[in-house]
């Protein structure tokens, strides 16, 4: 009997989680500008209903976060307009192109983003953010105070724990430095640990949605 001769090997990723992180250089004047935007939001907006950190449904707990009602990118401030077409959009681009390859051409991207203050005690319950249209999901670092993790940290979990039986580690931690920015896909289960310094961590974070939404789109 001829002994049977493999025709064909593969090696697939089932369910894989891709996270992409890029640490922009001199990126230290965009910051301060960018800094002063949210800060002044935070300062007009933080005790009224517009400060979506006071919803339920959202897990920023404490802390400060623009209205889900307006799109923050569509904010005339120059450092705003920056930030999208200069750092946002060409890593957009990019991660479309390693997760999709192809099809991202298929995609016209539209970013949609809010922006968030944390203090001391401040945190954010795990959470992800998949939504209808939504293809990528991320969180640029703009302030970002010197603390001892796992402070500030945001945690990823692990989508499947029984794979720690295999050795897996139950999360991914990364450690915010301004400049950074990370994305992922929207269904990747995130939280962040309470700060504990005075000194606001500030950051935009953003969904990444297939397409340009309907007038009454609402994050």
């Amino acid at each position: 009997m001829d002994k049977p001769v493999i025709a064909k090997t593969e090696f697939k990723a089932h369910f894989p989680v891709t996270v992409m992180q890029q640490d922009f250089a001199s990126a230290d004047a965009l910051n301060r500008a960018l800094s002063e935007v949210i800060l002044g939001m935070e300062e007009d907006f933080r005790d009224t209903s517009q400060n979506a950190a006071r919803q339920d449904h959202i897990a920023t707990e404490g802390g400060y976060q623009t209205s889900g009602q307006k799109n923050f990118f569509d904010l005339k401030q120059p450092a705003v307009s920056s930030f999208c077409n200069d750092l946002l959009m060409p890593a957009v681009d990019a991660y479309l192109e390693h997760i999709f390859e192809a099809e991202a051409r298929q995609l016209s991207p539209y970013a949609f983003g809010w922006a968030n203050v944390l203090r001391d005690g401040d945190w954010q319950r795990p959470h992800f953010h998949a939504s209808t249209g939504n293809v990528a999901s991320g969180v640029y670092y703009v302030s970002v105070p010197e603390e001892q993790p796992p402070k500030g940290c945001i945690d990823f979990l692990n989508p499947l724990p029984i794979s720690q039986h295999h050795g897996y580690s139950p999360c991914q931690r990364v450690q915010p430095q301004a400049g950074k920015l990370i994305m992922f896909p929207p269904y990747h289960m995130h939280y962040v640990h309470p700060v504990s310094n005075q000194e606001p961590r500030i950051v935009i974070a953003f969904d990444i949605l297939g397409h340009r939404p309907g007038p009454q789109f609402v994050f």
